[in-house]
C-alpha cells in the first residue's frame, strides 16, 4: 500500500460524506414537508442540523487530499481539475450560503413556542431548497465523471454546463410542494 493509494480512499471518502450529506438533507426536507406535528418538525430539522458535521468532515478530505492527488499527478494544469474546482465552489456556495442559512432558521423557527406547523411545512416547500439540493447533486455527479474522463476544458466545461441545466430541470421538475405533503 503506498501513500497515493490512502490518500485516494480519503478523497473517495470525503466524496462518500459528502452523498451520504446529501441524502440526510433530502430525507430531512422530506421529513419535514410530511410532518404532521410541530414536534415531527422539530426532530426532522434536529437531525437536518448533523448535515453540517459530514461537509465539515468530506469538504477538508476532498480538497485536501484532492490537491495532494492533483500534484501527485501533475494533473493542475489540465481542465478537468480547474472545472471540478469550481463545481466545488459552486456547492459550497450553494450549500452553506442557501440552503444551510434557510434550514438553520426554519429549525430556529420552529422551536418557537409560537411555532406552527403550516409556517414550517411552507418554509420547507421553498423551491430554493429543491433547486440548490438537486443542482450540487448534479455538480458533484459532473465531477465525478471528470474525475475519471480527466477531460480537456471545454469537455469539462461543457460536462458542468450539463450539470447546472440538469440540475435545474431537476429542480423544476420535481413533485410540486402539494403533491410531497399530501
Amino acid at each position: 500500500m503506498t501513500l497515493y493509494s490512502v490518500i485516494l480512499f480519503f478523497h473517495v471518502l470525503g466524496v462518500v460524506l459528502l452523498f451520504a450529506a446529501f441524502g440526510l438533507e433530502w430525507v430531512c426536507l422530506r421529513g419535514i414537508r410530511r410532518a404532521a406535528s410541530i414536534e415531527q418538525v422539530r426532530a426532522w430539522t434536529g437531525a437536518a442540523a448533523v448535515t453540517p458535521r459530514f461537509h465539515a468532515f468530506s469538504g477538508p478530505l476532498i480538497i485536501f487530499a484532492g490537491a495532494y492527488l492533483a500534484t501527485k499527478m501533475q494533473a493542475w494544469p489540465q481542465g478537468w481539475i480547474s472545472m471540478s474546482l469550481l463545481g466545488v465552489v459552486g456547492m459550497m456556495a450553494l450549500g452553506m450560503g442557501v440552503s444551510a442559512p434557510r434550514m438553520r432558521a426554519l429549525g430556529k423557527a420552529s422551536m418557537q413556542p409560537s411555532a406552527l406547523l403550516a409556517d414550517s411545512i411552507g418554509r420547507a416547500q421553498a423551491p430554493v431548497f429543491r433547486y440548490s439540493l438537486r443542482i450540487r447533486l448534479a455538480l458533484g455527479l459532473g465531477i465525478i465523471l471528470l474525475m475519471g474522463s480527466k477531460s480537456p476544458l471545454g469537455i469539462s466545461a461543457a460536462v458542468m454546463g450539463v450539470a447546472v441545466v440538469a440540475g435545474l430541470i431537476a429542480g423544476a421538475v420535481g413533485p410540486s410542494p402539494k403533491a410531497v405533503s399530501a
